[in-house]
């Protein structure tokens, strides 16, 4: 979750990464690669350096390690892989996250991905709950108006079991510990919304999955979608009690013959009600990690900008693979990527207009090592929205803002 976004830089912003740095990083791991069976073990990784004026220089890396076996994978992109990535600030920021994947243990189809993290971030966004939230010129806000303080440390373990031909069941945990700062004076104390006191999120889900992709990370054909439910109480050990929904469809469409232009879409609908904190409202169900504003989708707003009890979206994309070479015992694919971003959230309770939609495009970058670490850049322009008071609703007006991310892995 590495990004930046004007004219007020997101803290989760490396925004100036090198992409030539990244690739003489994987040029280097890949001396240590496999042919193009790609067995035993593969490494690549490359180096987080930004600089903010409110956050001082950032530095970091991201490394990963992928297990293929003696033979290879066969169906599968490895046996294992292990991914790390190490972040901070000269400001005092930090995130760190430690991802684990295992595709087919013990060769029986059944998948097991842990994802953890931590956080510490003294300036996390939060503009208010609902579809129409208008927000002040950044020269016109209060000093720390839209900001919140939060520690979050989480593990998100998720379990596919195969139950006939391409359909598994699945079900996971998002276990998260938030500790909150609320300053005086802010938008988020006026609102006192559930969560402001912190706590501990325990969340059960359970679902079904049709996956008939060709490849994983970068798909040319085929479709992944899904439906679950997901609940949270005290008998979970939740401090938070909730229930929600979620489906999800994802299709990749070959436009041409050979596969070198995919058009890649996703499409979402979530609900979630009862005593859902607000740090954790703008994320969503299902078995990946979808969350609004930031790298994911509305790319080019902040991370969290709208948060509500439903959600519809849809990403599109069109992935141009231009170029594809060999280097050092490697592959390499080289990736020009339009996209659209689209989506809306409903408040309980809000009134506003059916058609008041959030949007997002731009073009994006991708550099594929061994068809199994993508490295992304994307640039991204949205429509953000202004009122001309902290307190009014009405959107006065709007104008474009940029978001730059460099990060691993398509967004879907």
């Amino acid at each position: 979750m590495i990004g930046h976004q004007s004219p007020r830089p997101l803290l989760l912003s490396p925004a100036r990464v090198t992409f030539v740095c990244a690739l003489i990083c994987l040029w280097t791991a890949a001396a240590y690669g496999q042919d193009k069976r790609r067995t035993g073990w593969d490494y690549a990784g490359f180096p987080l350096v930004n600089f903010t004026t409110d956050r001082g220089v950032g530095y970091g890396a991201y490394l990963a390690s992928f297990y293929h076996g003696d033979h290879g994978a066969g169906d599968h992109p490895y046996k294992a892989s292990i991914g790390g990535q190490f972040y901070q600030t000269t400001g005092g920021y930090a995130f760190h996250k430690l991802l684990l994947d295992f595709p087919n243990i013990a060769d029986t189809g059944v998948r097991l991905d842990v994802a953890s993290g931590y956080e510490t971030w003294d300036s996390a966004w939060y503009f208010g709950l609902g579809n129409r939230t208008p927000r002040l010129e950044p020269d016109e806000t209060p000093e720390r108006y839209y900001q919140f303080d939060l520690k979050s440390i989480w593990v998100v373990p998720n379990v596919r079991v195969p139950i006939g031909g391409d359909w598994s069941i699945f079900s996971g945990l998002v276990l998260r510990s938030a500790d909150v700062g609320v300053y005086a004076d802010t938008l988020l104390a006026a609102d006192d919304p559930h969560g402001t006191e912190g706590g501990f999120l325990s969340q059960v889900q359970l679902g079904i999955l049709i996956d008939t992709r060709d490849r994983e990370p970068s798909t040319t054909k085929g479709l992944f979608s899904e439906l679950s439910l997901r609940g949270a109480h005290g008998i979970t050990g939740s401090d938070f009690a909730l229930w929600g929904a979620n489906a999800t469809h994802r299709q990749w469409l070959p436009l041409l013959g050979d596969e070198k232009l995919v058009l890649a879409i996703r499409g979402g609908l979530d609900l979630h009600t009862g005593d859902v904190p607000f740090f954790h409202q703008h994320i969503l169900g299902g078995s990946q990690w979808v969350e609004l504003g930031g790298n994911l989708m509305l790319r080019g707003l902040p991370n969290g900008r709208h948060r509500g009890n439903v959600t519809a979206y849809t990403n599109a994309e069109l992935r141009w693979l231009f170029s594809e070479f060999a280097a050092m015992g490697a592959d390499f694919d080289l990736l020009m990527v339009p996209f659209f971003d689209l989506g809306r959230v409903w408040l309980w309770g809000e009134a506003d207009d059916a058609f008041h939609l959030h949007g997002s495009a731009g073009v994006g970058f991708r550099l594929v090592y061994n068809e199994v670490f993508v490295v992304r850049l994307d640039v991204a322009s949205a429509i953000e929205e202004y009122a001309r008071s902290a307190t009014q609703q009405a959107v006065d007006r709007r104008r474009a803002v940029l978001g730059i991310y460099a990060i691993v892995n398509h967004p879907f």
